[in-house]
Parts: C-alpha cells; sequence; structure tokens
C-alpha cells in the first residue's frame, strides 16, 4: 500500500481507499465516498421522489458502511455490498416514506379546485401507472426509474446496480412495453 499521509487519497485503487479508511485515515473514507455518492444518489432515488430523501438514504448508508467497515475484505468488490446496503435502508424507509407521500398528495389535492371529471381522470391515470410501476419486477422497476425518469446512461445505471448494459437495456425495455400495455387503454378511451 502507498503511504497514505504523503500521497493524495484521489489516485488511489479501490482496495487501497478502503484499507485506508478501515485504518482510520478520514480522507481515504471521504474519497471513496466521492467515487460513489453520484451511482448512490441515482438509486437512492429509484426507491424515492425527493432529492432530499435520497440523500437521507445515502448518508444513512454511508453511516451504515462507516460503522461495518472494519469487518469488510477489502479484497472483495465494494460496490455490491455497499449497494446492498443502500438497498436495504431504502425498502426499510419505503413504507415510511408511502404514507408521508400519500398525505402530502391528499393536501395537495385539496389546495387546487380541479373539476370532478379533471380530478377523476388524473387519478385514474396515476393510479394506473403508480401501480403498473410498482408492479414491475424489482429490478425492471429500478432500471426504468433510473434510465427513463431520472435520465441516467444505461452504463451509470448498469454500474450502480452491479449488472450488464444489456441486462439494463433489456428491463428498460421490457418495463416500457408494461407500461404502454397499462396506459395505452386509458389514452385511447380519452380519445
Amino acid at each position: 500500500m502507498r503511504n497514505a499521509a504523503t500521497e493524495d487519497p484521489i489516485g488511489f485503487s479501490e482496495r487501497d481507499l478502503i484499507r485506508g479508511a478501515q485504518a482510520g485515515d478520514e480522507r481515504m473514507y471521504r474519497e471513496l465516498v466521492t467515487r460513489y455518492v453520484r451511482p448512490a444518489l441515482a438509486v437512492a432515488w429509484e426507491f424515492t421522489d425527493a432529492l432530499d430523501d435520497a440523500e437521507d438514504l445515502v448518508q444513512e448508508a454511508f453511516r451504515r458502511v462507516a460503522s461495518a467497515l472494519h469487518r469488510f475484505d477489502a479484497d472483495r468488490p465494494f460496490a455490491p455490498w455497499f449497494f446492498t446496503i443502500l438497498r436495504n435502508v431504502a425498502r426499510n424507509a419505503a413504507g415510511k416514506r408511502a404514507l408521508r407521500l400519500h398525505a402530502a398528495l391528499n393536501e395537495s389535492l385539496h389546495d387546487e379546485a380541479p373539476t370532478p371529471a379533471e380530478l377523476a381522470e388524473f387519478l385514474e391515470l396515476q393510479a394506473r401507472v403508480d401501480l403498473e410501476v410498482e408492479s414491475l419486477p424489482d429490478m425492471q422497476r429500478a432500471c426504468f426509474r433510473l434510465c427513463v425518469l431520472e435520465g441516467l446512461s444505461g452504463r451509470e445505471v448498469a454500474e450502480a446496480l452491479g449488472v450488464s448494459e444489456a441486462t439494463v437495456r433489456t428491463h428498460v425495455y421490457r418495463a416500457r412495453q408494461a407500461m404502454r400495455k397499462a396506459v395505452l387503454p386509458f389514452v385511447e378511451e380519452e380519445q
């Protein structure tokens, strides 16, 4: 391992960063966080609608990583371990967040005054889309949200989720097909 006291951690390998962080070098840990914060936000955002909530999930995941890093084998890949922690944090928070989002939606509906017909159409379409997104298999839902709704590249999503770009493309394609089936009858009714 290089001498962490005299070198900038930016040029270090991931393994060196992990070992340095395990030895208590805060610069090494900060560099590890820097390398993973963007893809971590992308994955966390798949579980929530608000950037603040995604940031909270990422922060909690990194807090858990910091407390468990001493037990991590630096010879193993870091990404799968880290993203498993992040997804677990996100899933644990999903129930509470869903209740908050539902309450916020109800409040916003009371603030505006759409016509009953507009409200019914909006709610029906929103319910169909939400149900279809939620009914997608986990990987399809993650790839669809990250690529289509968040605009990340297939490569970024592949790295964040630990799969190949071809796998991401396949899941996005299948999710789009399912979304079209769910929404198309509603759109055709309106015309």
